[in-house]
């Protein structure tokens, strides 16, 4: 409920609605890259998978060779071969 009339006054108001609910933004630059914001914390980091949480779920990015280039407490870029995004 309370969700739902945060998501109204953002509409209402015309904010974007990534910043007012909190919810991830995942943005890929083709297969070798993608930036994740509003992420929490990270889970998981291997060379073949990178796990993240974010306020409303989990965020799973599967491939090879995989880094992080760099994060803040807001923002991170993972490069490497990108083959699969999944939420938890």
């Amino acid at each position: 409920m309370f969700e739902e009339s945060k998501e109204k006054a953002a509409s209402a108001l015309k904010l974007p609605k990534d910043v007012v609910l909190g919810e991830v933004l995942v943005s890929f630059l083709g297969r070798h890259s993608v930036v994740i914001e509003n992420y929490r914390s990270i889970i998981l980091y291997t060379d073949c998978s990178i796990k993240l949480q974010a306020k409303n779920c989990r965020v799973i990015i599967g491939g090879s060779r995989l880094m992080i280039e760099y994060y803040t407490n807001e923002e991170m870029k993972i490069s490497g071969y990108i083959k699969s995004l999944e939420f938890e």
